[in-house]
């Protein structure tokens, strides 16, 4: 079964790498400022004389690189010709990917002779070509593979000529220097190939013409600059999937809805008890990052982080992030618990090289040996790898970690005494030289850094500038920066002893961690007193419970004593009648000879009584007068005890009656007890008298003595009432039971009221405990308004008061520092390694060497860099050495844009992933029309959830995620990872529209009014957020000429306010309105302008949306209204305004535009004159 699940798995991934196909890399326009060159009839080509590339110079170390792209094509024609033979449905609109590729590319060295292998046939044109001929094929990737292979065997006899004479090695043709001519020849052959000339334009030949270092000027393939970056990743990753070699991370990913147990998900917010629980102190992290200590992580933050960290061995989890919740701020603390915790590990070494296994594995790059020792395994498993597939989001995030502006100003001096590689850090975030490769030219002065914690790589000219800067700077170099890279600092090492002794920096960042254990076990006591106290309160509800209950049983166990008495009473009766008639037929016989001795003995006692018969009398009587108001007292007991007030009236008046009655029913007890002691008395009395009479009655005893005899043969004669009547015995028996069920229950009723008091007073007690805890830790304890009130929940994390945040970022610059004294005393072995490291990166270690080799030196850079960031174009030719489940974390950004098999091979590679992400943020914009997806889709039997046009990175992670809540969704609520809820960019009125079209009003707005404040102050006759309500009288395309003259307007009175245009950002959601905008942006230098997907991720004080849309094409409205997401991002891009221009009645007639004519005052023609 799990072989068959796997291979469906790699199913999944084949039909993403047909898919990939269409996914080509863009050519740039012709622009000779960036060296990209039309290729023109008559003109000197780049690598002949009289072009104009002969007036830029090279270095010694350069070379020119030039790439020939045959064949140029828009991108959108695609689009087109595969929408004539799979029609879309004539209502929809789908958004068109803009630019242009080409048919075939391949790279030219600078002698003018085409490389060798860098020649590669464009996949998309060939799939166009397919489609357009033979429809959607499931064999497309072997059946292009040969397609590519027969082009470059073509090509290479059209680029190189006949040798003359025999050659050594066998090779009959050598490389020709080309020609106008010869690229028109390479132009047919291309375009023969692909099998789409007639459908597409291909007539253009553009050259792109770069500088490269000269050693590796000829190391290129051709993938590297038209196809699918991911396309041979996926096919990697499929070939393991189908061999079950999987990884824990990207089987979980793969897995089918229908597995996903969805009754496993907790809402965080009705499940405040878990939240709770999941973060307790003993989950917070001892490291964090070194921010203000008064800023705690936000609750939703923290409990991002916590998830993160609690992730078992390998899994993936999904973070919602809408815009402005702070995600690289929690990205920001993750980093800074795993570094503490690897500097935890490091911590229990006697010595560092002990980090070391003592194992070396090697390999030769060019003429150089490469000797790399391998970790001990507790001290990997930390490598962090930043990635998305946009290059602006992982550079922000890769950019903003090392940056001095991201740690509080209050730590910039302990930072600095940390010294964790401040100047590399701060090259690596300089801005290069346009027009230059790394090395090259004077750089700019760096910005300020504070430590080396992350470096973005990602792209070849990246992963250069980070080689160069990182690796082999020297502070003797021409642009006189005095810093070095590692290269010259870990071989200063070796030469000296360290400062700083290895027990000493252990012994520090012990004691730092002591401090953060002490405090926490502080904070978990008091998270003890609050889950005890919930157990309490639990406990005496309870109990609240438990006392009506048992007051009810005792009223009904009364009542059905009532009911016994009386039954019993009717069978006494009953047997009572019985008896007394048969007795009377008895007497009837016996009558006459108990007459006879009676008579006899009333004479003979007739004397004793006459003489003492006064004061027998006088004592009966006595006797008799007591036993009657014995017998009234006890009614009178027994009546009262049958009205004690019930539970409602205990309630009611709030025990009062029931102890009015406790008093009552004392005194009547006294009353029946007084009685019987005069009964007692009395009987007593009488008993004196008796003694005598019995001396008088001695005589006629003999007499009574017969009388008794006849009296006792009547009375045998007669049974009693027990015996004549069965059912007064079975009455009798009931009523004793009931008894006793009577006294059960007022026995529970009274032990219950006491476990409810005893209770209730230690509730009491425990909520003066939790007052101590509360007016110690003030908003970072769960008093009661925390369980009610969102605005008091959300904002700050419990437990994490500046005391404790203090002593935690403490520790995490701590263990940068014990990081550091490491670096010093492994010089040696960490020079060897990052040396190998340096020769991955650049890309000049070879493809074939070892993979645990490739990963040793990987852990070394990451041990030295904690985080790197690359987009997943790039992952492959950056991470292609290594394999299933290599790094330890992988954090993926903007995860709502990527289509889902851009994460894949980054997935297989990786043990825990993070993937951070909004849904209802934009998705990505896909070449292929849906249909034609679909019909690739069914092709290869593949189900439809892993259509890669209607899913995500981050839907597929979210599903995964157990901990998250539910959004509201076109057909049925969406589920989402832990969502980030506080919210810190907008001010209103954007906040309160984004949150109602998207988030279900669950966000909470701390966006501060500092910042508004400022603004307005700098600004104050800005008007605030408006609608320009335009009705266009004519239309172009998708673009309202009257809604452009609205802009000028508008951009004009910001030119004359002197406003910062880099603030300033105009948007629209159709690709013509981009083009109109963009002219705009020329005239007003800083100004932002473009569709809404170019700028996700982005934002501005002033945001201007144009929102245009043809009257006569109605779907292209309801397609920018059919999901929140377009006017989502839009909206909040802006800080402080937002303005938008557009037909009111037509847009607000359209879902989520609603709500933003709702919140935004028009402005109309009649008040704009």
């Amino acid at each position: 079964m799990a072989r068959q699940a796997d291979a469906r798995r790699s199913q999944v991934l084949e039909f993403w790498q047909a898919v990939e196909m269409f996914s080509p890399q863009r050519v740039e326009k012709v622009d000779q400022e960036r060296r990209v060159f039309a290729v023109r009839p008559g003109r000197p080509l780049p690598w002949e004389p009289g072009h104009e590339l002969a007036r830029h110079t090279l270095r010694p170390n350069q070379a020119w690189r030039h790439v020939v792209y045959l064949g140029i094509y828009p991108l959108d024609e695609v689009f087109d010709a595969i929408s004539t033979v799979l029609k879309p449905d004539p209502e929809s609109y789908d958004e068109r990917p803009g630019g242009e590729s080409a048919f075939a590319a391949f790279v030219v060295g600078e002698n003018g002779c085409a490389v060798p292998g860098a020649e590669v046939l464009s996949s998309c044109a060939w799939a166009t070509g397919q489609v357009l001929t033979e429809g959607p094929g499931a064999d497309w990737v072997s059946r292009f593979r040969d397609a590519s292979a027969a082009f470059s065997a073509v090509w290479r006899e059209v680029v190189t000529s006949a040798a003359e004479g025999p050659r050594d090695d066998g090779e009959d043709r050598t490389p020709r220097v080309l020609d106008g001519d010869a690229l028109l020849a390479c132009l047919a052959v291309a375009v023969a190939a692909a099998g789409a000339g007639a459908a597409l334009s291909c007539v253009e030949i553009r050259i792109s013409s770069q500088k490269v270092a000269r050693r590796s000027a000829d190391n290129v393939t051709g993938h590297e600059f038209l196809n699918s970056f991911i396309v041979r990743d996926l096919a990697l990753v499929a070939e393991q999937a189908a061999k079950g070699n999987l990884g824990t991370a990207l089987r979980d990913y793969l897995r089918p809805e229908a597995e996903i147990p969805a009754g496993g998900r907790i809402d965080v917010r009705d499940r405040l008890d878990r939240v709770l629980a999941e973060t307790a102190p003993d989950t917070v992290p001892a490291g964090r990052w070194p921010t203000d200590p008064e800023h705690a992580l936000a609750l939703s933050q923290q409990l991002a982080v916590n998830s993160a960290l609690g992730l078992a061995d390998a899994g993936i989890m999904g973070v919602n992030g809408p815009p402005g919740t702070g995600k690289t701020t929690m990205l920001r603390d993750l980093v800074a618990a795993l570094v503490v915790q690897r500097a935890k590990q490091l911590a229990l070494l006697s010595e560092p090289r002990k980090a070391f296994t003592g194992r070396q594995l090697r390999w030769k790059t060019g003429q150089y040996n490469r000797v790399v020792s391998t970790w001990r395994p507790d001290l990997v498993g930390f490598e962090v790898v930043v990635a998305s597939s946009n290059n602006g989001a992982v550079q922000n995030v890769t950019d903003e970690i090392p940056a001095a502006a991201a740690i509080a100003e209050c730590w910039r001096e302990q930072a600095a005494k940390v010294d964790y590689f401040p100047a590399v850090a701060g090259a690596l975030l300089a801005s290069e030289p346009d027009g230059e490769t790394p090395g090259a030219g004077a750089a700019p002065t760096p910005p300020e850094a504070w430590a080396l914690v992350a470096a973005r790589l990602g792209n070849k000219t990246n992963r250069g500038r980070f080689v160069n800067a990182f690796w082999y700077h020297t502070s003797d170099e021409p642009d006189d920066q005095a810093w070095s890279g590692l290269l010259s600092l870990l071989k200063g090492y070796e030469q000296s002893t360290p400062e700083r002794p290895w027990s000493l920096a252990v012994s520090d960042f012990r004691a730092a961690d002591a401090r953060v254990e002490a405090i926490r076990r502080e904070r978990s006591d008091a998270y003890r007193a609050v889950e005890e106290r919930a157990v309490l309160q639990r406990e005496v509800g309870r109990l609240a419970k438990g006392v009506p209950v048992a007051a009810a049983r005792v009223e009904t166990a009364r009542g059905q004593r009532d009911l016994a008495v009386r039954v019993e009473r009717e069978r006494c009766a009953e047997a009572e009648q019985i008896a007394h008639d048969r007795k009377l037929e008895a007497e009837r016989i016996a009558w006459r000879r108990r007459h006879d001795a009676e008579q006899i003995a009333d004479e003979r006692s007739t004397e004793a009584e006459r003489i003492i018969s006064g004061r027998l009398a006088n004592a009966g009587r006595s006797l008799q007068a007591w036993e009657s108001e014995l017998s009234r007292r006890w009614q009178a007991h027994a009546a009262h005890q049958q009205s004690r007030p019930g539970w409602w009236a205990f309630l009611r008046t709030l025990g009062a009656a029931n102890r009015q009655w406790l008093r009552q029913d004392t005194w009547l007890g006294t009353q029946v007890t007084a009685a019987r002691h005069e009964m007692g008395v009395a009987q007593a009395g009488l008993n004196a008298v008796q003694q005598e009479v019995d001396v008088s009655r001695q005589a006629a005893a003999d007499a009574e003595r017969e009388l008794a005899a006849e009296t006792r043969l009547l009375a045998e004669g007669v049974p009693t009432p027990e015996v004549i009547h069965e059912p007064l015995v079975v009455a009798r028996r009931d009523l004793a039971r009931v008894d006793q069920e009577v006294t059960a229950a007022a026995q529970d009723l009274v032990a219950a009221e006491s476990d409810w008091r005893s209770a209730e007073s230690r509730l009491r007690t425990a909520d003066k405990r939790l007052a101590r805890f509360s007016a110690a830790l003030g908003k970072y304890f769960p008093d009661d308004s925390w369980w009610t009130d969102p605005e008091r929940r959300e904002p700050a994390a419990l437990w994490t008061d500046p005391e404790w945040n203090i002593a935690r970022s403490e520790l995490f610059l701590a263990a940068l520092v014990l990081h550091k004294v490491f670096v010093q005393h492994a010089a040696i072995e960490l020079r060897r390694n990052l040396q190998a490291a340096m020769d991955i990166v650049g890309g000049d270690a070879p493809r074939d060497i070892p993979e645990n080799a490739a990963l040793a030196a990987w852990q070394s850079l990451f041990f030295v860099v904690p985080v790197v960031s690359t987009t997943f174009a790039s992952y492959d030719r950056l991470f292609g050495h290594l394999g299933r489940e290599a790094l330890g974390w992988l954090l993926i950004d903007e995860a709502g844009q990527a289509t889902p098999q851009n994460a894949a091979g980054a997935l297989w590679r990786t043990r825990r992933a993070v993937v951070v992400g909004d849904p209802l943020q934009l998705e990505s914009v896909t070449m292929l029309p849906f249909r034609a997806e679909q019909a690739i889709r069914g092709e290869l039997g593949v189900d439809e959830q892993w259509l890669t046009s209607r899913t995500s990175v981050q839907h597929l992670a979210d599903r995964l995620t157990t901990r998250g809540t539910y959004l509201p969704g076109d057909d049925e609520r969406i589920w989402v990872g832990v969502p980030l809820i506080v919210h810190r960019r907008c001010d209103q009125p954007m906040f309160d529209i984004v949150n109602t079209i998207a988030y279900d009003g669950i966000m909470i707005n701390r966006t501060g009014d500092a910042a508004r404040e400022r603004f307005n102050a700098r600004y104050p006759t800005l008007p605030e957020s408006k609608w320009i309500d335009v009705v266009g009288s004519t239309a172009q395309g998708h673009w309202i000429p009257d809604e452009g003259r609205k802009l000028d307007g508008i951009l004009r009175v910001l030119a004359g306010l002197d406003f910062d245009m880099s603030e300033v950002m105009v948007i629209g959601p159709f690709r013509d309105i981009a083009r109109q905008i963009g002219a705009r942006a020329r005239r007003y230098p800083g100004l932002t302008a473009g569709t809404i997907h170019t700028a996700q991720g982005k934002q501005a004080d002033l945001v201007i949306l144009v929102l245009g849309g043809n009257p006569a094409r109605p779907g292209a409205r309801r397609w920018a209204a059919s999901r929140p997401n377009l006017l989502n991002v839009a909206v909040s891009r802006a800080k402080r305004r937002l303005y938008v221009i557009g037909d009111r009645t037509a847009w607000s007639a359209q879902r989520y535009f609603k709500t933003l004519s709702a919140d935004l005052n028009p402005v109309t023609r009649a008040a704009d004159r």
